[in-house]
């Protein structure tokens, strides 16, 4: 077995890749430096294997599937990227991730190896994978594709076992990274953005609209009577209404509007390309469907929704988010529970 070390530049460019992951590791301060150790420790298994290729995929929770994670040995960046592979679609990530013991195939047939487009990508005739951990849980999973020669043995498995140990804190690092990232932007009740975040989207967007001449329309969105909800029922039954609106709004709107809660009672729904009348549509279907909500001990729940649109409302740009709150603001003075658009004969 010795001799499988022995390829390219041999064992001792082997041990010193190993050497220098520890003081790697120690320097992580962004996530560019988790993707270097982790394109070091694949490099160290990928050699001293002779593998085709290694790669690690972390464990994205929010998706609930194994992501590629840059950098990997005999891959490149770009294929690295389109791997996305739920939770139970391969037998092998999830072995290792779950039990955290190394799973090895030998099989070209296996059905539930990786993804059918990824086998036929890599050639896949042979995979080992080791499970990546930190000192709490596991993080995600690395993949060795296709050793020339035997089958891999336990010499193989505990030296690229050794190395993928180093990546465990690394993916956690990262881990907390992309959390900490995405805490940044939203809205811890209602997982939606928040109003920071919210402000740069709409300034961006609107830029873009002026620039391009093309459609932007934004709605505002009040849960009504919140402060009563929470004064008669509790706080509780309050935040179970205003998620009750963040899925209406998940549900109704097109998957390419961006959605925020924006202050207490408010959300904001920003819709690139589409147009007043398209906005009245699905804004109608929000308003539907917070209505058909009805659990108690609350009852029924209502939405007052201001809609404006650039350029079909006569609107400037900068004036949008203004313009749509007035709406709603409209829509609660005359009963609520209805949408109200901004149109030119409104706004001039």
């Amino acid at each position: 077995m010795e001799s499988s070390r022995k390829n390219g530049n041999g064992t001792e460019r082997i041990y010193q890749l190993w050497e220098i992951l520890p003081t790697a590791l120690q320097a992580i301060m962004s996530a560019e430096g988790v993707r270097q150790l982790a394109e070091r420790a694949c490099t160290a298994i990928g050699r001293g294997l002779g593998a085709q290729a290694v790669f690690v995929l972390w464990y994205s929770e929010s998706e609930r599937a194994f992501v590629g994670m840059p950098s990997g040995y005999g891959i490149d960046d770009a294929t690295l990227s389109q791997f996305h592979v739920p939770a139970g679609m391969c037998a092998a990530s999830d072995h290792a991730f779950v039990h955290g013991t190394p799973y090895i195939s030998d099989l070209t047939d296996e059905e539930e190896l990786l993804t059918s487009s990824m086998r036929r990508q890599l050639r896949l005739t042979r995979l080992l994978t080791l499970p990546i951990r930190d000192d709490r849980q596991a993080r995600g999973v690395l993949h060795a594709v296709n050793k020339p020669g035997k089958p891999c043995d336990s010499v193989d498995v505990a030296f690229s076992q050794s190395i993928a140990q180093a990546c465990g804190s690394a993916l956690a690092l990262l881990h907390y990274r992309h959390y900490i990232d995405r805490m940044a932007v939203t809205d811890g009740l209602t997982g939606l953005f928040n109003r920071y975040h919210m402000e740069s989207l709409l300034e961006e967007h609107a830029h873009r609209a002026y620039q391009n001449s093309s459609a932007l329309s934004v709605a505002v969105v009040y849960l009504d009577h919140l402060k009563y909800i929470n004064d008669v029922y509790g706080f509780r039954a309050g935040d179970r209404a205003l998620l009750a609106v963040a899925q209406a709004l998940q549900k109704s709107v097109n998957h390419r509007a961006l959605l925020a809660r924006y202050a207490g009672d408010e959300f904001v729904v920003l819709m690139p390309g589409v147009s007043l009348r398209d906005a009245q549509v699905q804004m109608q279907a929000v308003r539907d469907a917070v209505a058909q909500e009805n659990w108690e001990p609350v009852g029924s729940l209502s939405v007052s929704i201001g809609v404006v649109a650039y350029p079909d409302s006569a609107v400037p740009v900068d004036h949008l988010l203004a313009s749509a709150e007035d709406a709603a603001m409209a829509a609660k003075r005359h009963g609520r529970n209805q949408v109200v658009l901004v149109t030119p004969r409104s706004a001039a």
